[in-house]
């Protein structure tokens, strides 16, 4: 894994965030930001209290206005510890694959499963970057690189697995594919509209088969567009 990726969880993540320098005070900005992380899954940023935060992490509302400017800038942070943190997931799981000699099938199985729990796990912060891009447009910079990120691995691993089961594809429709991923998986995380919703154990399946279609890879047989026979390698 290239080392410039490594996510470092105490370092200062957005411009306003007063760097950890001891053991116990990074500690105390992870703590935070876990717990922020935490009430955004149950709640807006409007409705984000700074006081139940700091309760949640065991700390003070001192402690963390020593650490941050104000709540926007809580937030920046918090989104910038968990794409980092994801990018670094995205490279090990992708090392894994490729030391496996993962077919087609596995890549897709694989980062399908992956992409979908990055939208189940953290909803409230797509949410809330979601309300705030009008107003801000940069705070969907990161997502995209995530994005970026995530297809320009696929390209370089699927592309010749892709090749090996003899079907013909080029990085435009792989990135294509992802585009649209990831707009149904926004969608389903900022609206929800079904018929197929963003918790529904089907949801993975029918992704998985859509990728699979779209690149020309005949999709597994299964119910509802669950895979269905496994293949090489596969659990």
């Amino acid at each position: 894994m290239d080392a410039s990726r490594q996510a470092d969880s105490t370092r200062s993540f957005a411009s306003g965030v007063r760097p950890a320098q001891q053991a116990r005070s990074k500690a105390t900005l992870l703590a935070l930001l876990e717990a922020g992380r935490e009430s955004l899954e149950e709640g807006t940023l409007e409705e984000l209290k700074i006081s139940e935060v700091a309760s949640r992490a065991g700390t003070s509302v001192g402690a963390f206005y020593g650490r941050f400017e104000n709540k926007e800038v809580f937030f920046y942070a918090i989104q910038e510890k968990i794409l980092s943190e994801l990018g670094v997931q995205l490279d090990e799981m992708f090392a894994r694959l490729q030391k496996t000699q993962a077919d087609a099938y596995q890549y897709i199985n694989t980062l399908t499963t992956f992409w979908v729990s990055i939208f189940r796990n953290n909803r409230g912060l797509y949410r809330a970057a979601f309300k705030h891009s009008s107003a801000v447009p940069g705070v969907w910079t990161p997502f995209k690189r995530l994005g970026y990120h995530g297809s320009e691995l696929l390209v370089e691993t699927l592309l010749p697995a892709l090749a090996d089961q003899g079907v013909k594809s080029d990085e435009k429709q792989i990135r294509v594919a992802m585009q649209f991923v990831n707009g149904l998986l926004v969608n389903a995380t900022i609206n929800d509209p079904g018929p197929v919703r963003l918790d529904d154990k089907d949801m993975q399946g029918y992704v998985s088969r859509f990728l699979c279609t779209f690149l020309g890879l005949e999709p597994p047989t299964g119910k509802r567009g669950r895979p269905g026979k496994k293949h090489k390698g596969e659990s």
